[in-house]
């Protein structure tokens, strides 16, 4: 059922969040990953500015999402 897949989805949203309030990064990373399947600590450390990204645009949140993973997934390929 698509509601209970969102319903998994806005826990997980909820969890890198509160990892991300509390300054956890590597929880908050594992939470990511969770989300995405992606290793997700260097997106987490950029999404804060604790790593920079050259091509980085200003973001609107401090909390990277899957797609920001995949981006540093593919970086270090």
């Amino acid at each position: 059922m698509d509601g209970d897949r969102d319903d998994e989805d806005t826990t997980k949203v909820a969890r890198q969040a509160l990892h991300a309030l509390t300054g956890d990064r590597d929880a908050e990373a594992e939470a990511l990953e969770d989300r995405s399947g992606d290793d997700a600590k260097v997106a987490v450390q950029r999404a804060h500015g604790d790593r920079p990204d050259p091509d980085a645009s200003p973001s609107a949140s401090d909390l990277a999402g899957p797609p920001d993973a995949e981006k540093a997934a593919r970086d270090r390929s």
